[in-house]
């Protein structure tokens, strides 16, 4: 790559840095009450919160892991993209409920949310805060790698140095303006994912003709003495077929749990736009799916004909937008920044909320609104700061984040927000052991991989299934069972018929 192209692709990155900050610093001027800062605002028309919603769920995770992923396991991965059609599901199921739990009282964040469903049962809401806590940690340090990665493609620079400028003008802008300037910034950041995904997926049919010239490209001896593993084309990939269902299982009831989802629900500004607001997502969320499938697919028959050469299962992405050329460069290189900003920003303003409003609350402190944005802004820029340390100190073990977010993250929502939204005799008691259960068997299963991965135990899980996958369903039993056993609680009258929707 010659220098004038690393500096055209360097200043198209930036371009993406500029104006989401100038979006940011211009939605400050929106933000007139506390309520509206950490979420409250129900002002946005279905295609600003789709794309929005679609940007903050796809992550770095996304856009840079599974192209590797589809690399390195084929089809195995694939079935992941069973998120998009989900989000209409989700927006069926509980879209409605939460968008009208919002209209009864003040909803500005998951904590208020659960709140009202479960009559402000503290010990809930202190075992939501805690592990959305941990998850905005962990979401922001794989970005913060993400970024790291991108830069290291083009020029050989400190993690660290780069890191902070980045994360330093990410934090200005949502400190400033909130989730005001954080669903506007992303839904920017959205359009973007969305154009690169329109060029990766022509340029896929362009340079291989196909899936069936991919196909002959793996199977034959040039696929064999690149390292490539046919049965990657084959239904499950080349991982056990258990664990690629997994990953039909996860996106399709982890999607609508999601914090990105959720908190996006309630900002919709017109309730009977939630049709609409279902279609702009799916549709959204299709591109960026059939853009990590091509990236993916893109990368082994270039492989396999010798073309270009990946050492690194992560940086496929890159690598093929390198042969693609500067047009493509132009437009991958700022996705991928994109969309680590887009669920970064939004993990800062979570992390904010939690810090000001829903820890305190939880543990019978009250502070006054001014006091929370201030304290939230602080939280912000502390958190920021402490996830460039966690991924420079951490390196790889920054990998098994994306599977944390849709599998334990799911785990701890899933009992307050799907079982409690759908069901009457979800019981306070009964969800507060479900999430205990989340909490004691995450914390497990994270020990035994790490155990695992630096050769201090040898564990295989039944049946090839992933961990996550008994941590989410331990919850749910346990939650089920022991809201049967206590009974529901009594329901606010308005609640109940937000519930029947």
């Amino acid at each position: 790559m010659s220098e004038m192209a690393k500096y055209l692709i360097l200043t198209s990155s930036f371009l993406v840095l500029v104006i989401s900050f100038a979006i940011g610093l211009w939605a400050k001027k929106k933000v007139t009450s506390p309520e509206e800062f950490f979420g409250g605002a129900k002002i946005f028309g279905p295609l600003t919160v789709g794309l929005a919603t679609m940007a903050a769920v796809g992550s770095a995770f996304a856009v840079v892991g599974v192209p590797g992923l589809v690399y390195s396991t084929g089809n195995t991965i694939l079935l992941f993209m069973f998120a998009a059609p989900a989000f209409v599901f989700g927006y069926l199921v509980i879209g409605k409920k939460v968008r009208g739990m919002a209209e009864i009282g003040t909803v500005a964040s998951l904590g208020d949310l659960s709140d009202l469903r479960f009559n402000h049962h503290r010990g809930i809401k202190l075992m939501l805060s805690i592990m959305l806590f941990l998850g905005c940690a962990m979401y922001l340090s794989a970005q913060v790698e993400a970024c790291a990665k991108l830069f290291e493609n083009l020029f050989d620079w400190n993690k660290v140095v780069i890191s902070v400028v980045i994360f330093t003008i990410l934090i200005a802008y949502t400190v400033l303006s909130g989730e005001i300037g954080g669903i506007l910034t992303q839904a920017f950041q959205g359009l973007v994912i969305v154009v690169a995904g329109l060029i990766f997926i022509v340029s896929f049919f362009t340079v291989t003709g196909g899936f069936g010239p991919v196909l002959e490209a793996i199977s034959g001896s040039r696929g064999a003495a690149a390292g490539l593993d046919p049965n990657a084309m084959t239904a499950w990939g080349s991982l056990p077929g258990s664990y690629s269902f997994a990953w039909v299982l996860l996106p399709t009831l982890g999607i609508m749990c999601q914090p990105q989802v959720l908190t996006r629900m309630m900002m919709l500004r017109d309730p009977r736009d939630m049709p609409q607001l279902s279609i702009y997502a799916t549709c959204t969320n299709m591109v960026a799916g059939m853009m990590v499938m091509a990236v993916g697919y893109c990368a082994i028959y270039l492989v396999a004909n010798g073309t270009v050469t990946i050492t690194d299962a992560d940086k496929a992405v890159f690598k093929v937008a390198d042969y693609l050329g500067i047009v493509a460069q132009l437009f991958v290189y700022p996705a991928v920044l994109a969309a680590a900003l887009s669920t970064s920003s939004l993990f800062l303003s979570l992390a904010g909320n939690i810090v000001s409003r829903d820890l305190p609350g939880s543990l019978g402190l009250s502070i006054a609104p001014q006091r929370q944005m201030a304290i939230s802004r602080i939280a912000m820029s502390l958190m920021g700061i402490l996830a460039i340390a966690f991924a420079v100190v951490s390196g790889d073990m920054v990998a098994i984040l994306g599977t944390y977010g849709f599998g334990t993250l799911a785990a701890a929502t899933f009992p307050i927000f799907i079982i409690g939204l759908l069901w009457k005799g979800a019981s306070g008691r009964g969800v507060m052991l479900g999430m205990l259960t989340a909490l004691a068997t995450t914390v497990g299963g994270v020990s035994i991989e790490l155990g695992k991965k630096f050769g201090f135990l040898s564990f295989d899980w039944p049946g090839g299934i992933p961990w996550y996958i008994f941590v989410m369903a331990a919850s749910v039993v346990v939650t089920i069972f022991a809201s049967l056993v206590t009974g529901g609680d009594k329901l606010d009258k308005r609640v109940e018929l937000a519930m029947e929707l």
